[in-house]
């Protein structure tokens, strides 16, 4: 993927644009330019009609010709819009030697800005770009958002400067975007959709008093987001909402730096990740949750898996509503369900499983289970937070009746690029530990001989835990995974 525009809003009040040609394309040009204060001069050998028309209203400057060198002098911006690259690439090159910013239509190697297609509804200007790379679509995706924006935005948009204004002059005026959000310009869009444009002189009222006042104007509020077992495409769209409207981000070590990527820009991202022996403390990430949310914002606490498998959602929940908090909950995929459906393992199969136990790993040592009732629990055993005591573990649910030979499959960074799956036995699991990155999921069972290694994910590698012929003891299918194309 190429790196993407930095957007800027550009002032050109009283700086000189020059367009070379004066066809459809520049026509497009001059009327984008049109109410930016520019001086816009245009230089073509013909022109059309609505640019003549332009000309003799005084709106730009026509000089029906060709191209001069001598035109770029003293120019901020050229836009080159002929019909012939030989041309632009010399008016750009002309351009350059007197330090003019240029864009050339439909031709983003010559470009040193594209221009967006613009969205105009009073003093809000919204851009839409594809970096030069498909203007169809670009104007495409801005007729969209001109149909779904009512011209009534204009005016909300025109009432917002003024109680920015109003604000300021009293002194009370901060950048607090969630209360702008959610006190001033979600029910004032509302309104106007609704056809209840008198309704917003007292929204406007009432805004302006609850910005003076002493009490906060807003009230924050929290989101648990099950983050899914791995990549951003195993997210639900639930948690892509949440995070879209995010002011806060809590998030764990094991979510996707993908996934943060769907919270806003200016959203602040907050590490609270724990990790077996160290990390943030459980008390100190509810402590976090609800002084954001106290202040004012909308938070998502962002957690791998699911928050309710073992994941202490719930601890968070209570702690929310202790604090009087509101909280709610957008359940994820389990790591212990999606983990093994990524890597071509059902944890059921007719005739071979018909049930399976999730099982945490941690601190097995320090809890007394009963590992016999365990062993017998289900056909399947799936394994959280159990690469570091996996060796222990397997050795009790051995003791507990779970025969040596039975398959194992230790599964790391599940819907990852980087996604891999160690293949063994029981037995072997037992004497040797789990080997493989961190996170990983084990699953036990005969279900693991099924997988013929094509799940929804590509993994990338798959090797025994010991050695190769060990694994083909286990079952007569195989467990060659193809390669990413």
């Amino acid at each position: 993927m190429s790196p993407r525009p930095y957007l800027l809003s550009w002032k050109l009040e009283g700086r000189k644009v020059l367009i070379v040609g004066a066809g459809e394309i520049a026509v497009g040009k001059i009327e984008s330019l049109r109410g930016t204060g520019a001086r816009i001069k245009v230089v073509a050998e013909q022109a059309s009609a609505r640019v003549v028309d332009l000309a003799e209203q005084g709106a730009v400057e026509l000089s029906l010709r060709r191209f001069r060198p001598t035109d770029v002098i003293g120019v901020a911006l050229v836009v080159a819009a002929t019909n012939d690259r030989r041309i632009n690439k010399r008016i750009r090159r002309w351009s350059k030697l007197s330090a003019a910013v240029v864009n050339v239509v439909d031709d983003p190697a010559l470009c040193d800005v594209t221009v967006p297609s613009v969205v105009v509804r009073g003093p809000a200007t919204i851009a839409v770009s594809t970096n030069g790379a498909s203007p169809a679509a670009s104007r495409f995706l801005r007729e969209e958002l001109e149909g779904a924006l009512p011209e009534g935005v204009g005016p909300l948009m025109e009432r917002a400067a003024a109680v920015r204004n109003t604000l300021r002059h009293s002194g009370t005026y901060r950048y607090d975007y969630p209360a702008w959000r959610d006190r001033f310009l979600s029910p004032g869009l509302a309104a106007v959709k609704d056809g209840r444009v008198g309704s917003l002189d007292e929204l406007e009222r009432r805004f302006v008093a609850g910005f003076s006042s002493s009490t906060s104007v807003r009230t924050g509020n929290v989101t648990l987001v099950g983050a899914g077992p791995g990549g951003l495409d195993q997210l639900t769209l639930g948690g892509a909402r949440a995070l879209a409207s995010a002011d806060v981000v809590v998030y764990d070590r094991l979510v996707d730096p993908a996934i943060l990527d769907l919270a806003p820009v200016v959203a602040e991202r907050i590490p609270m990740g724990k990790f077996k022996g160290g990390g943030a403390l459980q008390a100190d990430i509810i402590d976090v949750l609800i002084d954001q949310a106290k202040a004012g914002f909308s938070v998502v606490r962002l957690k791998g898996g699911d928050p309710f498998v073992f994941g202490r959602g719930m601890e968070e929940v209570e702690g929310l509503q202790a604090a009087d908090v509101p909280v709610s909950v957008v359940p994820g995929v389990s790591s212990a369900l999606g983990g093994p459906g990524l890597a071509g393992i059902p944890l059921t199969h007719r005739g071979v499983a018909s049930s399976f136990t999730v099982l945490s790993g941690h601190r097995i040592e320090d809890d007394d289970y009963d590992w016999s009732a365990i062993a017998r629990s289900a056909d399947t055993l799936v394994v959280l937070m159990g690469v570091s005591t996996a060796a222990s573990l397997a050795r009790r649910l051995i003791g507990g009746g779970r025969p040596e030979h039975e398959p194992v499959a230790v599964l790391s960074r599940c819907g990852r690029p980087d996604a891999e799956a160690t293949i063994g036995t029981l037995g072997q699991l037992a004497s040797e530990g789990a080997r493989g990155p961190s996170p990983a999921i084990i699953v036990i069972g005969q279900v693991v001989a099924l997988s013929d290694g094509h799940g929804a994910t590509d993994i990338r590698r798959r090797r025994p835990i010991t050695t190769a012929s060990s694994v083909v003891d286990l079952r007569s299918r195989r467990l060659s995974v193809e390669q990413p194309r």
